[in-house]
């Protein structure tokens, strides 16, 4: 058992659902990583990773394979597939190649990126938007 801040004793198998897990550098993983917290990797990655929250790149992380998470914040490089449900964030070291489906992104002057990018949900709304504007217009 282990004392939270709080002070409460935590039983082990009670779920901490602000956990962060660290990926140092020179640590190198082939496999996938399915985490309910947040998750920073300065390592190497191939494979997927899954997180229920943040996924970090640090400057020196590299990620070949795919990203699914609800934020990332990307110094280092990722290739392959990235999918964020909310928001992707770029910084000047971030190298991006592949596929990326994320609801908001921002870039800093110096990042790369290449590939196809989709704004999730976006291009549904915007179509059924021109549809009803079509729909209210009489000609005669």
């Amino acid at each position: 058992m282990f004392k939270s801040k709080s002070g409460m004793v935590k039983k082990n198998n009670d779920v901490d659902l602000g956990s962060r897990n660290h990926i140092a550098q020179g640590t190198q993983i082939n496999g996938d990583i399915i985490t309910e917290g947040d998750i920073r990797i300065d390592g190497k990655l191939e494979g997927t990773v899954q997180s229920q929250g943040k996924v970090v790149v640090g400057p020196s992380g590299t990620i070949k394979g795919e990203v699914k998470c609800q934020t990332a914040n990307i110094s280092g490089r990722v290739s392959g597939k990235l999918n964020a449900s909310e928001m992707v964030s770029f910084q000047n070291t971030g190298v991006f190649t592949g596929d990326m489906i994320y609801g908001k992104l921002t870039v800093e002057p110096g990042a790369t990126l290449e590939g196809n990018f989709t704004i999730a949900g976006k291009v549904k709304e915007l179509n059924s938007n021109e549809k009803q504007k079509g729909q209210g217009k009489k000609t005669g």
